[in-house]
C-alpha cells in the first residue's frame, strides 16, 4: 500500500494518484473535498424563537391536514348516499309527443282537352307524278303508282282504293296498280264520304 493515495475521477470512474490535478484518462479537474461541517440553521436550534414558531406551524399543518382527510371522507359518504338515493326513485315517465296527422290534399284533375272539330274532306282527286287524272292507258306487265289529294290537305282521314273490275287490274291499299288481263276498269278511291274515279284500259 502506497503513501499517496489514490482518487477516484468523479467523470470516468478510474483510480489515479492525488498528486495529479486532472484525471490522466480523460482530463477532468480534481475537486478538493470540503471538510468543512455545515451549520445547523436557527429553527434546529433548541430553545431558539424560531425553533418555537416551527413547532407551532407543525402542530397547525397537521390539525389542516386532519381536517382535510375529515371533508374529503364526508364528501364520499354524502356522494354515495346521493346515488343510492337517486337510484330507488321511481324513474319520471317521458310524455308521449302527440302527432298530429295532416290529411293528404286531394290533387285536383288536370281539365279535359276540348278536341278540335275534325274539318269535313270537300274533294279528293286521283294523281299520277303530280298531274291529275281521269283515264289513262296501262301495258301488261307493268305497275303504277297512284296518289289521292285530298281538300283541305291538313284532314287526317283514311284513303280507300278500290278497282270496280279485278279480272282487269288489282289496286292496294297504296294506290299501286297491277294489270291482271286486257280490257277496261275504273279505279275508285274513297275518302271521309267524298270519291273520285279514274277510267284505266289496260293493253
Amino acid at each position: 500500500m502506497g503513501f499517496i493515495p489514490e482518487i477516484t475521477c468523479r467523470h470516468c470512474g478510474k483510480k489515479f494518484s492525488a498528486i495529479h490535478n486532472r484525471c490522466p484518462h480523460c482530463g477532468t479537474r480534481r475537486v478538493k473535498q470540503s471538510s468543512r461541517a455545515p451549520t445547523t440553521t436557527a429553527s434546529a436550534r433548541q430553545g431558539t424563537s424560531a425553533n418555537s414558531r416551527a413547532s407551532v406551524n407543525a402542530k397547525w399543518q397537521f390539525i389542516f391536514g386532519c381536517v382535510l382527510v375529515v371533508a374529503v371522507i364526508a364528501a364520499v359518504i354524502v356522494l354515495i348516499s346521493a346515488s343510492l338515493s337517486a337510484g330507488s326513485k321511481e324513474p319520471i315517465p317521458t310524455p308521449t309527443p302527440t302527432v298530429t296527422v295532416t290529411p293528404t290534399p286531394t290533387p285536383t284533375p288536370p281539365p279535359t282537352p276540348t278536341p278540335s272539330p275534325t274539318p269535313n274532306v270537300t274533294s279528293i282527286t286521283i294523281t299520277w307524278m303530280g298531274s291529275a287524272v281521269t283515264e289513262f292507258t296501262q301495258p301488261m306487265g307493268t305497275t303504277i303508282d297512284l296518289d289521292a289529294v285530298v281538300y283541305p290537305i291538313d284532314v287526317e282521314a283514311e284513303v280507300e282504293w278500290s278497282s270496280d273490275n279485278e279480272e282487269v287490274f288489282t289496286i292496294d291499299e297504296n294506290g299501286v296498280l297491277t294489270p291482271v288481263a286486257p280490257g277496261w276498269g275504273t279505279v275508285v278511291v274513297t275518302c271521309g264520304g267524298i270519291t273520285a274515279s279514274c277510267r284505266v284500259l289496260v293493253r
